[in-house]
């Protein structure tokens, strides 16, 4: 049985030559390959792509072990690829998924003119719809606050459990509210480290990520604003209890620790955090955090909605722009509901103001001269 997504390691020789090369570190008086600057994860996600569609010629007996990645991307082949994806996947992961063919053929066959292909994808993504309503899943940030809050009073409150158990409740209390108030991603909450990543200064805390550590290569630092002394009580009184518990000394400077006093992970941070939201109704993993910042800004306070690109990170205001019109959405949606409700309580102002009659319930709307019974 042919695998979903061939690996790496299992494409034709000709392919896996192609992506090496593109990967190759130049020297001196050479240039890098296409991908060689590419974070793990990118290459992982591309390799991962061109591994489904080079799945997908195997299963309609079509892979040529002697042929190049440009003679493999062909019309016919990507027309047929589509539809089969279409039959099996969302939109949204089909236009992923020529999205990470065009990615590898532009570094595997940079000769190639992929035009048409650029096209295609641009055309899928028009026609694409979310896999799921991220409003829907938007939580205002207040209640995350006011969860954090209730976490932080059940670590001071109960004396009866033990240490170790009480600081757990701490450090989920915190991770929220540094969400809340500077929405990194589950990678970078998990890099988080006393005195590097995480520094003191002055009467702040601030995060601070250098190039590398960042998916847009650029630095990035922000203060956590009014965190100092939430900040200052889990390191000093509750976080020793967590570093205790580890046989060696593992914690190092992480912030984050399990209870087993080990460096957390990004995957436990977003574990952690959508299980502690669960409180909520609604479980929210890391990365909605930062739609919530830039939705509520939208609603709440449009004229200053940019500030949400350097607070988010992002190179583009257009990514952000895309959080803002779900705020805008949904300020909108709220705004009509409203206007439904004061209709059915019959109180409704239409039209402008002057020379109009608001209508109050149970009464009868004047109408206009020129409609009364028995004028033309």
């Amino acid at each position: 049985m042919t695998r979903l997504c061939l690996p790496v390691a299992e494409w034709p020789a000709v392919d896996r030559a192609a992506w090496e090369a593109a990967h190759r570190r130049g020297g001196l008086l050479d240039e890098d390959g296409r991908a060689a600057h590419w974070a793990p994860a990118t290459s992982s996600i591309i390799a991962r792509g061109y591994g489904r569609f080079l799945s997908f010629l195997a299963e309609c007996s079509d892979l040529d072990p002697c042929g190049s990645p440009a003679q493999r991307i062909t019309r016919p082949r990507v027309e047929a690829y589509v539809l089969h994806l279409r039959q099996r996947n969302h939109s949204s992961n089909v236009t992923a998924r020529v999205l990470q063919l065009c990615e590898a053929a532009r570094i595997m066959a940079s000769a190639g003119d992929w035009t048409w292909l650029r096209r295609l994808r641009s055309r899928l993504r028009r026609m694409s719809s979310p896999a799921r309503d991220d409003r829907a899943r938007l939580v205002p940030a207040a209640a995350i606050l006011d969860l954090s809050n209730e976490l932080t009073r059940r670590a001071e409150t109960a004396t009866d459990r033990a240490g170790w158990r009480r600081a757990l409740l701490a450090r989920d209390a915190l991770m929220l509210a540094v969400l809340c108030v500077c929405p990194i991603r589950a990678k970078n909450m998990a890099q988080l480290a006393i005195g590097t990543t995480l520094q003191r200064r002055g009467d702040d805390w601030w995060v601070a990520f250098g190039p590398r550590d960042m998916k847009n290569k650029r630095p990035y630092e922000a203060p956590l604003t009014g965190l100092a002394s939430p900040i200052d009580r889990y390191i000093h009184d509750y976080r020793p209890y967590l570093t205790a518990r580890s046989r060696a000394a593992d914690a190092g400077d992480a912030l984050w620790l399990s209870s087993r006093g080990k460096p957390l992970t990004a995957k436990q941070v977003g574990q952690l955090v959508n299980r502690a939201t669960g409180e909520l109704g609604q479980p929210l993993n890391p990365h909605l955090f930062r739609k919530i910042v830039p939705t509520e800004l939208a609603i709440h306070d449009p004229e200053h909605v940019g500030i949400a690109q350097p607070l988010l990170g992002h190179a583009d205001y257009q990514t952000t722009q895309q959080a803002y019109n779900l705020g805008r959405a949904i300020d909108a949606t709220r705004r009509h509901h409203e206007l439904l409700r004061s209709i059915r309580a019959g109180t409704a102002v239409t039209g402008r103001s002057r020379g109009m009659v608001k209508r109050q319930k149970g009464s009868r709307r004047s109408l206009p001269k020129s409609s009364k019974r028995g004028k033309p």
